[in-house]
């Protein structure tokens, strides 16, 4: 009698290479193995199981609609088949799962895939899979900070997604393994580039950004220094970012000041967080030095430092 095992991994994990590593094994030791995946899996081609690393064996791939264990006893009627071997399990529908279920009263049955979507959110086979199999067991794979990695972090164009249907087929270009920490940094990269990114081309080449102004005065006496009246496009980028939370602005506390020093400011290859805490600064000083910001968005600096934000982030060039 067999039993049903469910291994599973994040992204990057090596699933397939395992699976196909098994499948040589049983074969090493003159066993006739079923390798299988579900047709939707197109990311390289749907006759065969792909690894990263280069290995790859032809397989049977099925429709959502198959059944499993109907398709099992026609190919073991034709030659007996010692175990079946599934990769990319969680495409699988929990009906193809109970169907897996049945066959391990006569052969054990191995089940390669994903715990959980790019949402965090259980597959529909894997989740059967927990609730089933004779054996769960995790293939362990690292985050890109090295701690052990939990989540599937979809990216389109360099931010984290978490919109959209759950089966976006896609490999090394679009997911990544993440840790659960990393996941959720990654989550607030996303918000925070959502909500800044969309005032690049508000702000660009914007010629004045408001009115100087000042309280009227009394007995000869101005009784506040003049500042300035921002338009409502710079009131509501200043708004949004008020709503960020920005790590570690004071690492600039030891730039002048001054608008020439900020202007000089070397900002290529500067990361995410280095940007935003420089515009987290800028609007700091502004209490103090009324202006600032007006003369930085008007000379297009402001304009720069937002394109690093974005190039930081996708990689490309802004337009």
């Amino acid at each position: 009698m067999g039993k049903l095992y469910f291994k599973y991994g994040a992204m990057g994990s090596s699933k397939s290479a395992s699976a196909l590593m098994c499948r040589f094994n049983y074969m090493q030791k003159g066993m006739s193995v079923l390798l299988m995946k579900p047709k939707v899996d197109t990311r390289y081609t749907t006759s065969e199981v792909v690894s990263r690393i280069g290995l790859s064996a032809p397989c049977y791939a099925f429709d959502k609609d198959e059944n499993l264990a109907k398709f099992y006893e026609k190919e073991n009627a034709l030659s007996k088949i010692d175990v079946v071997i599934v990769d990319e399990c969680q495409f699988c529908t929990k009906k193809q799962i109970e169907q897996l279920r049945s066959l391990t009263d006569r052969i054990p049955v191995l089940c390669y895939g994903l715990m959980t979507n790019f949402k965090g959110e259980l597959f529909e086979g894997s989740k059967r899979l927990v609730e089933i199999c004779d054996s769960l067991s995790e293939i362990k794979s690292i985050c890109q900070c090295g701690r052990k990695a939990t989540m599937n972090g979809k990216f389109v164009n360099g931010i984290l997604s978490t919109e959209g249907a759950e089966i976006d087929i896609g490999a090394d270009e679009k997911y990544k393994g993440l840790c659960y920490p990393c996941f959720l940094k990654e989550q607030r990269k996303a918000e925070i580039y959502n909500k800044i990114i969309k005032h690049l081309n508000i702000l660009k080449n914007k010629e004045d950004a408001g009115d100087w102004s000042t309280d009227l005065p009394m007995d000869n006496i101005v009784l506040q220094k003049p500042f300035v009246v921002y338009d409502e496009e710079v009131k509501n980028f200043v708004e949004d970012f008020k709503d960020v939370d920005v790590k570690s602005p004071q690492k600039f506390m030891l730039i002048d000041d001054n608008i020439d020093a900020l202007r000089k400011i070397t900002v290529k290859d500067k990361d995410f967080d280095y940007m935003m805490a420089l515009i987290a600064y800028v609007l700091k000083l502004e209490k103090e030095k009324p202006g600032l910001l007006k003369a930085l968005i008007e000379d297009n600096t402001l304009t720069k430092w937002l394109r690093q934000i974005k190039r930081s982030v996708d990689h490309e060039d802004f337009s």
